[in-house]
C-alpha cells in the first residue's frame, strides 16, 4: 500500500491523532510497526467497540501494523468488573475475542492478556518507574479511563495503579502506536507526557469518536454520555435479537431535525456509512416508498429539514444494524461455548 493510502487508511473515521507528523514518519518506516488497544472484558460487548474499535483494528492490520488486543484482566479486577473475580473476567476476555472474530477482525491480530505482564517483576518497575515520573493529582486526573471521578480514588486506593498500569503496558509491549476511543485520551498523553521524562520511545495516540448512549443522556459530556454496556438498555449489545435492536432504537432519544448529539444519526455516521456506504430508508408506498441517502452529509440535511421523520430514521437505522449484526448471529450460533458461559456468570 503506498504511504499516502496507508496514512488515510489509519486516519479514517478516527477522532484525532497525536500528531499527524509523527504517525507519517512511522509510516516511512520499513519494519513493521506495533499498535494496541486495551480493552476491559467486563460483560456483553456493544456496538461501539464491537464496529468502531473493530474496524480500526482491521484498517492498522491492513495498513501494515502488527496489532495486539489487549484483554486488561487485572485493569478491569481494579475496576470492580464482573465482581472482581478475575477467572470471571478470563471468561469474558474469550468471549470478546468471539466477538472481534465475528465483526471480521482480521485471525492475524494478537491477542494479550494483562495477566501475562504482571508475572514478571520488570513490569512492576515499569508502573513505579511511571507513578514516580507523575504526581497524584495527575494521575487523579487519569481517572477518567475508568469511568471513574477523582474522588474515588479515596475509597479505593488502587484505583490509583490503574493510570500507572496503562503507562507501563504500552511500554512493556513496545508499542509504536496506542488507539483508544476519545475516553482513554488521558491516559495516551501521560505517557507522553512521562515517556522522556524516562527515556521511553514516544507514541502515536490515535483516538475513535465515542458512540453515544441511546438515552441522550450527557451531550454536553461525551466520555459521560458515551454507550456503556452497563446501561444495557441504552446501549445495541453485540449479541441482541433483531426485535431488540428495533425495541432499542424505537425508545431511542432522536429529537426532530435536531442533528447534534443525536445518537441515531450517530450510529449512522460511526457504523452504517463506514461498513455499508449508504442507508436505506424503508418508508410506505403513500409517503413516497423508501428512500436511499448516499452520503451521511445527505442524510443529516435531510433530517435537519424535517424531509426525514424521526420514526423513519429509525427504523433505517434498525434495519442497517440488523444487516450488519446478522453475521455476528450466525457466528455466535456456531461458536456459542464462551457466550454461553458468560451469561451464566451475568
Amino acid at each position: 500500500m503506498p504511504p499516502d493510502d496507508r496514512l488515510q487508511t489509519v486516519l479514517r473515521q478516527s477522532e484525532e491523532v497525536v500528531t499527524r507528523d509523527e504517525l507519517r514518519a512511522l509510516l516511512d518506516q520499513t519494519r513493521s510497526p506495533r499498535a494496541y488497544v486495551g480493552l476491559e472484558p467486563s460483560g456483553l460487548m456493544h456496538i461501539g467497540t464491537a464496529f468502531v474499535i473493530g474496524s480500526k483494528v482491521a484498517d492498522l492490520i491492513r495498513a501494515g501494523f502488527h496489532t495486539i488486543i489487549y484483554l486488561a484482566d487485572w485493569h478491569a479486577y481494579i475496576n470492580d468488573k464482573l465482581g472482581g473475580n478475575l477467572e470471571n473476567l478470563r471468561v469474558c476476555a474469550e468471549y470478546f475475542k468471539d466477538g472481534f472474530r465475528a465483526v471480521g477482525v482480521p485471525e492475524s491480530v494478537e491477542y494479550l492478556y494483562a495477566n501475562e505482564f504482571v508475572r514478571h517483576p520488570e513490569y512492576w518497575q515499569s508502573v513505579i518507574q511511571a507513578s514516580k515520573a507523575s504526581t497524584v493529582a495527575r494521575i487523579r486526573r487519569a481517572l477518567t479511563i475508568m469511568g471513574r471521578k477523582e474522588e474515588e480514588a479515596d475509597l479505593d486506593a488502587s484505583k490509583l495503579i490503574y493510570p500507572a498500569m496503562q503507562v507501563a503496558d504500552i511500554h512493556w509491549m513496545d508499542l509504536d502506536l496506542a488507539l483508544g476511543g476519545m475516553d482513554q485520551r488521558h491516559a495516551h498523553m501521560l505517557y507522553r507526557d512521562i515517556a522522556p521524562k524516562l527515556g521511553w520511545k514516544q507514541v502515536v495516540a490515535l483516538h475513535t469518536p465515542l458512540l453515544p448512549s441511546l438515552d441522550g443522556g450527557g451531550r454536553m459530556d461525551l466520555i459521560a454520555g458515551k454507550m456503556s454496556k452497563s446501561r444495557p438498555d441504552s446501549s445495541i449489545l453485540l449479541n441482541d435479537s433483531s426485535s431488540e435492536v428495533e425495541r432499542k432504537i424505537g425508545k431511542a432519544f432522536c429529537p426532530a431535525k435536531e442533528t447534534a448529539g443525536n445518537p441515531i444519526l450517530e450510529t449512522a455516521r460511526l457504523i452504517l456509512y463506514p461498513r455499508q456506504g449508504r442507508l436505506t430508508i424503508p418508508r410506505d408506498r403513500k409517503f413516497g416508498g423508501d428512500v436511499v441517502y448516499d452520503s451521511f452529509e445527505s442524510l443529516e440535511k435531510a433530517y435537519a429539514n424535517g424531509e426525514l421523520h424521526p420514526k423513519d430514521l429509525k427504523a433505517g437505522v434498525a434495519e442497517g444494524l440488523n444487516r450488519e449484526l446478522g453475521p455476528v448471529r450466525k457466528y455466535f450460533e456456531v461458536h456459542p461455548e464462551n457466550l454461553e458461559a458468560l451469561l451464566r456468570i451475568l
